[in-house]
C-alpha cells in the first residue's frame, strides 16, 4: 500500500485524509466515475481486493476501440493549483497479451487537449503510477505531431478541466483493468 503525504490544501472528499484538489479511493462507491469508448457499459464497484479495499474496474467490449476511466465532476473545474504538483493512480489489468500503445492519460480544458504517455506497462498486480503536473514531465498536445505541452498551455487546461481520462485498455482483444486511488493535485 503507498502512502501519501498531506499538503496544504482543501481535502476533496474521498481522498481519506490526503490534501488534493480532487480523489477517489472507491472504499464506499464507485464516486460518480464512468467508462468510454471500447468498454462495456457500467463500470463496475468491488469491495474487497483493491489497495487495500475497494475499487472499479471496466471490461472491453472488444469492438476495437481504446476505452478510459471517466474522472467525475470533483476532477474538473479550475485546478490551477495543481500546476507543479502530481496525479497518481493505481492499475492492474488482466490481459498481457498484444499490448497497445495509446494515450495513456487524457486532460482537456480550455479548447486544448493534453496527453501524458506512461514509462511502463501496467501489470496483473496493483501499480502505482504517477504523472507529475508541469511542462518539463511530458505532456504532450494531442496532435498528430504531438509537440511537447508549454507551461502556459497545461495552466491553460489547469484552469478549466473539462475532461479526465485514465487509460483501462492495453490490450488488442478481451481485457479488463482495475483502478484504484486517484489523486490530482498532491505533493
Amino acid at each position: 500500500m503507498r502512502r501519501l503525504a498531506a499538503i496544504l490544501w482543501v481535502s476533496a472528499s474521498g481522498c481519506n485524509g490526503v490534501a488534493a484538489f480532487a480523489g477517489s479511493t472507491f472504499d464506499a462507491n464507485d464516486e460518480a466515475w464512468t467508462l468510454n469508448g471500447d468498454a462495456a457499459a457500467r463500470l463496475e464497484l468491488r469491495s474487497v481486493g483493491g489497495n487495500p479495499s475497494g475499487h472499479v474496474c471496466g471490461k472491453d467490449s472488444v469492438n476495437g476501440d481504446i476505452w478510459y476511466f471517466i474522472a467525475p465532476r470533483p476532477f474538473l473545474g479550475d485546478a490551477t493549483r495543481a500546476y507543479g504538483k502530481r496525479l497518481t493512480w493505481d492499475l492492474k489489468q488482466d490481459n498481457m497479451y498484444q499490448q497497445l500503445k495509446g494515450r495513456d492519460v487524457v486532460l482537456q480544458g480550455n479548447g486544448l487537449s493534453l496527453v501524458f504517455n506512461i514509462k511502463a506497462t501496467p501489470a496483473k498486480e496493483w501499480t502505482s503510477y504517477e504523472a507529475r503536473i508541469d511542462a518539463a514531465s511530458g505532456w504532450k498536445l494531442d496532435e498528430a505531431a504531438q509537440p511537447a505541452a508549454t507551461e502556459e498551455q497545461l495552466r491553460s487546461v489547469l484552469k478549466s478541466i473539462t475532461s479526465l481520462r485514465l487509460r483501462g485498455e492495453f490490450a488488442d482483444g478481451p481485457d479488463s483493468a482495475c483502478l484504484d486511488n486517484v489523486f490530482f493535485g498532491i505533493e
